[in-house]
């Protein structure tokens, strides 16, 4: 059995989508059916979150680590190296996993870990993991009120009225059950992404931030010089922090031409 929790679907060379923190392979639901007409897509819980448990005896989890899974993942799959496209937390262990040698190109959806080490915990990410935790049992009712629905993506979501109540839905319960949240949490503060030297310049590599994204704002949490030298970055526009549900067909454009990239190299 894996130690990742994951689905698999399509056909084609493997692409590896990874969430951020609080959140769950159900992020990508509005991207996979239209990216698995090219890719083998697996879209994959880190450890703590959805349905993969926390990694035993670890109080914090940095991205190194997360990149550590996802490199065991592909290993159980008999997977070298895959396209990977990650968000937020995600993004950031994407970009450690190429580091790593195990991407073959990479979209880094707007990734953390490109900023001056931050020292405390961000007050907007508590403060949706305590209201998702402390009205769980309700969270389906809450959802289907539209204003309040709508209110409640604002912080990560720029296009609010687009996202499906269903998807709406799984966020909150992947905010509310994510086992392992202060482990990821507190293994992001205090670091930042240095490896940037060790990705192969044949490896492509895409940075997107959302040209309104409430949680890593320009240019405090967006450091360029902190990407690989070869990074192809891009700003999406009227688009927030998770450009897979503020712009979905950007989203698969974005991962198609990375790969693209790496054919032709």
């Amino acid at each position: 059995m894996s130690e990742l929790a994951y689905d698999v679907t399509g056909s084609g060379e493997p692409l590896v989508l990874v969430h951020g923190l609080a959140s769950s392979r159900r992020c990508w639901d509005l991207v996979v059916d239209e990216l698995a007409h090219d890719f083998t897509v697996y879209a994959i819980d880190l450890p703590g979150h959805g349905g993969s448990a926390p990694i035993p005896g670890q109080s914090q989890t940095p991205a190194t680590e997360m990149a550590l899974a996802v490199g065991r993942f592909l290993d159980e799959q008999g997977i070298d190296r895959a396209h990977m496209c990650g968000n937020s937390l995600g993004g950031w262990t994407v970009l450690e996993a190429a580091a790593d040698g195990r991407a073959s190109s990479v979209v880094a959806l707007c990734p953390a870990g490109l900023w001056e080490p931050i020292t405390e915990p961000m007050s907007a990410i508590q403060f949706n993991r305590r209201a998702a935790v402390s009205t769980r049992r309700v969270i389906p009712t809450l959802m289907r009120i539209t204003l309040l629905r709508r209110t409640l993506m604002r912080t990560g979501v720029e296009r609010t009225a687009q996202v499906p109540y269903r998807v709406a839905v799984e966020a909150a319960y992947a905010q509310a059950d994510a086992s392992g949240f202060e482990q990821a949490h507190d293994g992001a503060l205090h670091r930042r992404f240095d490896r940037a030297e060790l990705i192969s310049p044949d490896v492509p590599v895409t940075v997107a931030f959302g040209d309104n994204d409430r949680l890593l704002s320009y240019p405090r949490f967006q450091k360029r010089d902190l990407a690989p030298a070869h990074v192809r970055w891009e700003v999406l526009w009227n688009c927030g922090h998770a450009p897979m549900w503020d712009v979905p067909r950007v989203t698969t454009e974005l991962i198609r031409d990375a790969a693209a990239r790496s054919s032709a190299a």
